[in-house]
């Protein structure tokens, strides 16, 4: 009898050597959690995933690397992985990372910045709802992040057999431009699988109805803060870090692209989502409102004086280095593509360049 996939998840971290065994033990318990009102949601989150990553129109992908398999990680560092092993291709959320995520949907939600600018009002239970809306975007978006990595081929790429995608930023310079360039592509497919969940798929009902208690609002307002909780989740995603410092040598050998730039990219590609099916969507969401949905992001997520902003990278994205830097990692992107999809011609979802002459100011 073949064993089960969460089995072979553990074993595959019961293999490695003794360094990364420090950091990653193997699957975590998830009845040995804490707060216990966690448990609950995780498990059906992980129920939810498993069965949407391993439905057939999932996986008819550039690389076939079915059948899937996320879980948590008992671990020592907040992280997410994506690695093969016994003909699995498994996504590791590790509870640190988890608990980040968890933390800073606490702070979103308490936040009366941020209900007003999503247009919700914050009363009673429905601070810990909209916590819950937030976390599950938070954490479906890195698990597709990392699920990309397979479906995109990024895995086999690196042949990384026994080591791991890591998508936590900590500033290594250990990459290039062909990396940061697997980052875009996770992040843009990522972008539009969970925007067609969220606003277009089954996690709407419980979303507008369960959580937000929107269901006596029209169809154009719920899409409106639907995509305000997206923008703001995922820009708290983002924030959890400390800011990498960029200059004009040291961005082209970091692994990701610094995190202002992610989030433009980020935007460029929900905009893109919307543009088909709800043009007024994207005309709703301006640069203005953009900005304001991250300034209160920051505020909540480190308080007026935190300390912690994008601004020292968004100057030097606009500056004439920042420009020849974005400029490069688009052609790297545009060439993966490519290779990814030769005959879409443009038409599939992740098929499109980051195309900011100018980034957004964050």
């Amino acid at each position: 009898m073949p064993l089960p996939p969460e089995v072979l998840f553990h074993r595959y971290f019961q293999e490695l050597s003794l360094f990364w065994r420090e950091k990653y033990r193997g699957k975590h318990d998830l009845e040995r959690l804490e707060p216990p009102e966690l448990r609950p949601l995780l498990v059906a989150i992980q129920g939810a995933l498993n069965d949407g990553l391993n439905e057939e129109d999932a996986v008819r992908e550039p690389v076939d690397c079915a059948p899937f398999h996320f879980d948590y990680i008992d671990s020592t560092v907040p992280n997410a992985l994506a690695f093969r092993h016994d003909d699995y291709s498994f996504i590791g959320i590790t509870i640190p990372l988890v608990y980040e995520l968890w933390d800073a949907s606490d702070l979103l939600g308490k936040s009366e910045v941020i209900a007003s600018l999503i247009g919700v009002r914050l009363v009673g239970e429905q601070r810990e709802a909209l916590r819950v809306v937030f976390f599950r975007t938070m954490l479906s978006f890195v698990v597709l992040h990392e699920w990309t990595h397979h479906i995109h081929g990024h895995v086999g790429l690196r042949g990384l057999g026994s080591v791991h995608f890591d998508e936590i930023l900590d500033g290594a310079q250990s990459g290039d431009l062909e990396s940061q360039a697997l980052e875009v592509d996770a992040d843009g497919y990522a972008v539009h699988l969970v925007l067609n969940n969220l606003i277009a798929g089954s996690a709407r009902a419980s979303a507008v109805t369960t959580f937000l208690q929107l269901e006596v609002e029209p169809v154009s307002v719920q899409d409106e803060v639907l995509l305000a909780c997206f923008v703001v989740a995922v820009g708290a995603f983002l924030y959890i870090r400390q800011p990498v410092t960029v200059n004009s040598t040291n961005i082209y050998t970091l692994t990701h692209p610094p995190q202002a730039e992610r989030m433009n990219f980020v935007m460029t590609q929900a905009m893109r989502w919307c543009q088909p099916s709800r043009p007024g969507l994207a005309a709703w969401m301006t640069l203005d409102r953009f900005q304001k949905l991250m300034r209160g992001v920051a505020e909540a997520s480190r308080g007026d004086s935190g300390g912690i902003n994008w601004a020292a990278q968004t100057a030097f994205l606009m500056s004439p280095d920042g420009l020849e830097y974005n400029r490069k990692l688009n052609s790297v992107y545009e060439s993966h593509l490519q290779s990814l999809f030769p005959k879409a011609a443009g038409n599939h979802p992740a098929m499109t360049a980051i195309q900011m002459d100018t980034p957004k100011s964050i």
